[in-house]
C-alpha cells in the first residue's frame, strides 16, 4: 500500500461526500417532499411498532430528527442526507476492507454516477434506511469472516435487525450470507458456529417487536407485501418489463453495462476470492429474488433492486481501478465523462422540466409534479382551515389517495390529520369516529371527486363545495383540487 496514495484517495472521498450533500440538500429544499417521504413523516407523528405494509425504523429516524430540528423540510432534509452519507461511509469502508482506498473511492464514485443513488438521495424512502444497516452489516459480517473476529458477528446482527425493523426485504442478506458460507468448503464450518446462531437471535430479538405488532394487527404488514407480490397470480408483462428494463434507467445506460461486466468477473473469480463470492452473492441474491417476483407481482418496482447494486458498484470501482492505472489520462477521463454524462444528463433534464417544461408529456404522465405544487396546496388549504376550524387544535384532511393526504399534511400550517380511502387499513393514528365529531375538509382531483363524495357520505351529512385550488406552473394550471367542508 501507499500511504500517500491512501491518504489522496481519502481526502478525494471525503470531499465527494461533501459535493453531495450541498448539490442533494440543496436541491432537495428548491423542490417539495415527495409524497412518499411526506407520508412517512406522518408515521413519525404517531411512533409505533409496525404500519401498514413496513416496519417502523424509518419514522423513528424522521422523528428524531423533527425533534432536533423542528416539523420542517430542513429536519427531512437534513435526515435524507445524514442517512445517505452513513451509507456511503458503510460502502466506502467495505470496499477498503476488501480491496483498499483507491477501489474504495472509485466504487462511492461508480455508485454517484448513478441515478438511483444520487438524485434518489432526495427522497427519503424506506430503503434508504434499509440500505444504510444493510451495507453495515455487510461489512461487520466481511470482517467477522476475515479477521476471525467473533465480536463482528454480533455487530453483523445488531445491523441486521435495525436493517429489518427498516424493511422485511433485508431477510436476502441472510439468503446471501447462508449461500456465502454453503458454497466453499472452507466457510462451511462457520455454520457450526455458536456466534454466527447467537447473532441470528440478537437480530431476531431486535426485529421481534415489529413481529408482535402484525401479530396483534391481522398480519396486515405481511399480507400487504404478499398480496401485491407472491400471491397476484395473474401475470403482468408490463411489470416484468418495467423492472428489468428499469435498471438501465436507474444506473445509467453506459453504466449498466459495466455493472454487468463487473459482475461477470466477480462470476469467473467465485471460486478464486471469497471477496468476489461475497460482492457476487450479495448483488446476485436480490436481483434474482426480485426479478422473479417481477413475474408474479401486480407492482414491481426497479428501484427494489437499490439493497444489491451498492455491492455491484465495488466490482465496478474495482475494475476501474485496475483499468486506470493501465490507461492515459485522457483515455480514463473520457470514459469517465462518459459515464457521468449518461447517468446524469437525464437527471439535469428532469430537474429542469419540473420548473420549465421541456417535454410534451402531459400533467398526467409528467412525474416532475410529484414534488412540485404542495407548498401552493397546502397554504390554501390552510386558508379554509382558518375559516371553517378557527382555534381547533386538531383538524383533519379526507382524500381518497394517502400520498396526497400526507403532502397536505405535511405543508398546511395546522399540519392536519390525514384520513385516507384508498388504503384505510394505513390510518392507525384516527378512527372514523373521531373525524365525524370533529368535521374535516375533502381534497380531491376532479376527475375523482364524485366517487371521494360517495365514500365521504358514510361519515358525514354535509359535504359542501368551498374551493377550487389550482396549481400554477409557468402561468399554465398543472394540477387542479376541489375542497370540501364536511361536518354533521
Amino acid at each position: 500500500m501507499n500511504p500517500e496514495n491512501d491518504r489522496f484517495y481519502l481526502r478525494a472521498f471525503y470531499g465527494l461526500l461533501l459535493v453531495h450533500f450541498l448539490i442533494w440538500f440543496s436541491l432537495g429544499m428548491v423542490f417539495d417532499l415527495h409524497p412518499d417521504t411526506a407520508d412517512h413523516w406522518v408515521w413519525s407523528r404517531y411512533l409505533s411498532w409496525g404500519y401498514y405494509e413496513h416496519p417502523p425504523m424509518i419514522a423513528w429516524a424522521i422523528r428524531f430528527f423533527t425533534m432536533l430540528l423542528g416539523n420542517n423540510q430542513w429536519a427531512v432534509e437534513t435526515a435524507t442526507q445524514v442517512i445517505t452519507l452513513l451509507s456511503f461511509l458503510g460502502l466506502f469502508l467495505l470496499a477498503r476492507e476488501m480491496f483498499g482506498t483507491r477501489v474504495a473511492f472509485f466504487s462511492l464514485l461508480t455508485l454517484e454516477a448513478t441515478p438511483l443513488f444520487s438524485a434518489g438521495s432526495m427522497i427519503l424512502h424506506i430503503n434508504n434506511v434499509c440500505i444504510l444497516f444493510y451495507l453495515w452489516a455487510a461489512l461487520a459480517f466481511l470482517k467477522g469472516f476475515g479477521r476471525g473476529d467473533h465480536k463482528y458477528y454480533y455487530f453483523t446482527g445488531l445491523a441486521l435487525g435495525l436493517a429489518l425493523l427498516s424493511k422485511v426485504s433485508a431477510v436476502l442478506f441472510l439468503v446471501a450470507g447462508f449461500l456465502f458460507l454453503l458454497v466453499s468448503r472452507e466457510r462451511r464450518n462457520l455454520l457450526g458456529s455458536i456466534h454466527i446462531y447467537l447473532a441470528l437471535l440478537l437480530a431476531l430479538v431486535i426485529f421481534s417487536p415489529f413481529l408482535y405488532w402484525n401479530m396483534n394487527h391481522d398480519w396486515i404488514s405481511f399480507t400487504a407485501q404478499l398480496e401485491k407480490g407472491l400471491l397476484y397470480s395473474k401475470r403482468d408483462w408490463n411489470e416484468v418489463f418495467a423492472f428489468w428494463f428499469g435498471q438501465p434507467l436507474i444506473l445509467g445506460p453506459v453504466l449498466f453495462i459495466f455493472f454487468l461486466k463487473g459482475l461477470w468477473s466477480g462470476i469467473k473469480k467465485f471460486n478464486q476470492d471469497y471477496r468476489f463470492a461475497y460482492l457476487v452473492l450479495l448483488t446476485a441474491v436480490p436481483l434474482l429474488v426480485f426479478g422473479l417476483a417481477a413475474f408474479r407481482g401486480k407492482n414491481s418496482d426497479p428501484v427494489w433492486m437499490d439493497i444489491g447494486w451498492p455491492f455491484g458498484a465495488i466490482l465496478v470501482g474495482k475494475i476501474f481501478s485496475d483499468w486506470l492505472s493501465r490507461v492515459t489520462l485522457k483515455k480514463g477521463s473520457l470514459v469517465g465523462g462518459l459515464v457521468f454524462l449518461t447517468g446524469w444528463l437525464p437527471m439535469i433534464l428532469i430537474a429542469v422540466h419540473a420548473f420549465f417544461p421541456l417535454f410534451n408529456i402531459g400533467n398526467l404522465g409528467d412525474r416532475t409534479l410529484e414534488i412540485r405544487g404542495w407548498r401552493e396546496l397546502g397554504e390554501a388549504v390552510g386558508k379554509e382551515y382558518r375559516h371553517y376550524f378557527p382555534n381547533h387544535q386538531k383538524v383533519y384532511v379526507l382524500t381518497d389517495d394517502y400520498q396526497l393526504a400526507a403532502a397536505v399534511s405535511f405543508y398546511a400550517p395546522q399540519q392536519p390529520i390525514p384520513y385516507s380511502f384508498g388504503k384505510s387499513k394505513r390510518n392507525i393514528w384516527v378512527t372514523q369516529e373521531e373525524i365525524k365529531q370533529n368535521g374535516a375538509l375533502l381534497l380531491c382531483p376532479p376527475g375523482s371527486c364524485e366517487k371521494d363524495q360517495e365514500k365521504t357520505r358514510s361519515l358525514f351529512k354535509k359535504i359542501n363545495l368551498v374551493a377550487e385550488v389550482p396549481i400554477y406552473r409557468q402561468g399554465q394550471v398543472a394540477k387542479r383540487f376541489k375542497l370540501y367542508y364536511c361536518s354533521n
